[in-house]
């Protein structure tokens, strides 16, 4: 039975549970009236008695089986998404790796025109050249900090201050967006061993145990 068969089963069981206790009451009074007339009373009640704690030990089951079933697919639901997720990352760090490489080849270009302009800027200052255009283009005031910290690891704070981005991160702070996502991927990985580790599936369960301790060893 799958969940949605086990939680139409338990209303009906509830629903009978409900009626036999009806049942029961008037099975009592009419057993105390019997008794009251000098009669023997039937074994109605007694039945109905046994009936009922047959009932609920089929309720506490299926509603067990419930709880196990609702948490079987939330742990299914969970791997799912961090598989996906996974996957989704695995893409994006390389295109990250290709961000990084452009980032490393346009502050080597950079470098190369920055030391140019500081040659050229007085010969063409002074033959009346206008550098407001070069300045505006080069003018950025919105920081976003990863994208800073992959300028800075590419090639100091200097190149992330040539684009007008002000920012207190120091080069000590400086990484590549490769290696955020790897930390993102890294991070994934242990939630899908966790999972795992939650399994009802012994192999499976002892194997991404094992696996979650040696990360923790070589942390």
């Amino acid at each position: 039975m799958d969940k949605n068969q086990i939680d139409k089963r338990l209303v009906e069981l509830r629903a009978e549970k409900q009626r036999l206790t009806g049942e029961l009451e008037t099975a009592h009074i009419e057993a105390r009236e019997a008794l009251i007339a000098g009669n023997k009373p039937t074994t109605v009640a007694a039945a109905l008695a046994e009936r009922i704690a047959i009932v609920d030990d089929a309720i506490a089951e299926l509603a067990d089986r419930s709880s196990t079933a609702a948490e079987n697919a939330e742990r299914n639901n969970r791997k799912r998404r961090a598989e996906a997720a996974l996957d989704a990352t695995s893409k994006r760090t390389k295109l990250a790796a290709s961000v990084d490489e452009a980032l490393a080849t346009l502050a080597s270009h950079w470098a190369t025109y920055a030391e140019t302009l500081r040659k050229d800027v007085g010969q063409v200052s002074g033959a009346g050249g206008d550098l407001t255009g070069i300045d505006r283009a080069l003018t950025n005031n919105r920081a976003a900090e990863p994208l800073v910290k992959a300028l800075i690891q590419a090639s100091g704070v200097s190149f992330a201050r040539s684009l007008g981005i002000d920012t207190p991160i120091r080069e000590r702070h400086a990484s590549t967006l490769a290696d955020a996502e790897s930390r993102v991927a890294e991070s994934l990985r242990v939630e899908l061993l966790r999972i795992k580790a939650s399994s009802p599936q012994p192999n499976m369960s002892r194997q991404a145990k094992l696996e979650l301790d040696q990360m923790e060893t070589t942390q």
